[in-house]
C-alpha cells in the first residue's frame, strides 16, 4: 500500500501575519470615517453656538472686518420701513442721535439697528413706550420681546427685523454700537 504523504501545515507564524494585516486596515477604515464624523460634528457644533460674550448678540459686532458693505442706497423693504416708523416715533418724544444702521448681510440676528439716547431715565421710559405704543398703532405690530429697563439705562425693543437700543448718553458712549458696527452703512432718516 502506497504511503500517501501529508500536505506540510503552513508556519505559524505567516497566518497571524495574514490575520494582523486584515484586521489593521478593518480597524484604521473605520477609524479614520469616525474621525472624520467627529470633527464634522464639532464644526457644526461651533457654528451653532452662541458667541461668548456679556452683551446681547443684537450688538455683537460682524463676524469679520473684512465683510464691507456697499453705501448705495438699499431699495426700501418691510424693515426699512418699520425703522424708519421706529426712528419717527422716536423723534416725537425728542430722542437724541437717532441713527439707523442697515447690517443686513452683517448680522444673522436682524436687518437693521434703530439706536437713541435719552437724557434721564423717565425719558427713555417715555422714548421706549412711545415707540412700542406708535408702532402698535399705525404698523399693527408688537416688539417679539422688551429687554432692559430705565435703571439699567439701556432698553431694548426686537421686533425682528428691527432691534431698537434706547440709552442713556453715557452707556451708549460706553458701548459705542456705532463703532462696534462701523461696516454698517447708515440709513437715510430725517426727522420729521
Amino acid at each position: 500500500m502506497p504511503v500517501k504523504k501529508k500536505a506540510a501545515p503552513a508556519t505559524p507564524s505567516a497566518v497571524p501575519a495574514r490575520k494582523t494585516a486584515v484586521k489593521k486596515t478593518a480597524a484604521t477604515k473605520p477609524a479614520a470615517k469616525s474621525a472624520a464624523k467627529k470633527t464634522a460634528r464639532r464644526t457644526v457644533v461651533a457654528k451653532d453656538l452662541p458667541p461668548a460674550s456679556s452683551l446681547p448678540p443684537a450688538v455683537l459686532p460682524p463676524p469679520s472686518a473684512k465683510a464691507t458693505r456697499a453705501v448705495a442706497p438699499a431699495p426700501e423693504t418691510s424693515g426699512s420701513a418699520l425703522a424708519r416708523a421706529i426712528a419717527d416715533a422716536a423723534d416725537m418724544k425728542k430722542a437724541e442721535n437717532i441713527v439707523i444702521l442697515d447690517v443686513r448681510g452683517l448680522s444673522m440676528i436682524t436687518d437693521f439697528l434703530v439706536i437713541a439716547s435719552g437724557s434721564s431715565m423717565p425719558h427713555l421710559r417715555a422714548i421706549r413706550n412711545e415707540i412700542a405704543e406708535r408702532i402698535r398703532e399705525d404698523r399693527e405690530e408688537k416688539p417679539h420681546s422688551a429687554q432692559g429697563m430705565a435703571e439699567s439705562q439701556w432698553m431694548l425693543l426686537d421686533y425682528g427685523d428691527v432691534v431698537t437700543h434706547v440709552f442713556l448718553n453715557e452707556k451708549r458712549e460706553l458701548y459705542a454700537l456705532e463703532d462696534l458696527w462701523s461696516d454698517a452703512p447708515r440709513l437715510d432718516w430725517k426727522p420729521s
